[in-house]
């Protein structure tokens, strides 16, 4: 089923190295300890509309290039971030995912977006290669923490710019 992997071997402190290299910081948002007490506090002040943090009508969303610094990772076109258009999205997850773009356009869903289900990415994790699962598992992470959508699915516009 799952892939294991031992914390403690020197192979891993690699692969540690290799994934923050490529793909920032973003994989230690999974160890932040959360404050309940502050969490129900900012419940307050979610803007469901926009998804995010609102005081005063001014939203807290960070720009691209906060996320960059923050997670210390180089978007790769920050101009096409930025613009909205069509992105052809579906051959970059398709390689990403190991699967056929056909294949792709028939799992996805629209949830306010183009949306996969988590389980699908889950599943392809277990069946890829050390480096293609280092980068769906960079995918997820950014897709459910950073930039989440709709629960238990995940976001694809965002993969031609991170991949």
């Amino acid at each position: 089923m799952g892939r294991k992997y031992r914390v403690n071997s020197e192979d891993d402190e690699a692969k540690k190295t290799l994934f923050r290299d490529n793909f920032g910081d973003v994989a230690q948002l999974l160890f932040i300890k959360l404050d309940d007490a502050l969490l129900k506090a900012m419940v307050r002040f979610w803007g469901p509309t926009y998804r995010c943090f609102m005081f005063n009508k001014v939203d807290m969303v960070p720009t691209i290039e906060e996320y960059s610094t923050l997670l210390h990772y180089d978007f790769r076109d920050l101009l096409r971030i930025y613009w909205k258009q069509n992105v052809d999205f579906w051959g970059s997850l398709a390689n990403l995912m190991g699967l056929l773009v056909d294949t792709v356009k028939v799992r996805l869903k629209d949830k306010n977006g183009p949306c996969i289900s988590w389980s699908d990415s889950r599943d392809a994790m277990g069946k890829a290669s050390d480096d293609r699962h280092l980068a769906l598992f960079a995918f997820v992470v950014y897709e459910l923490i950073v930039f989440p959508k709709a629960m238990g699915y995940v976001s694809v516009e965002l993969t031609d710019f991170l991949f």
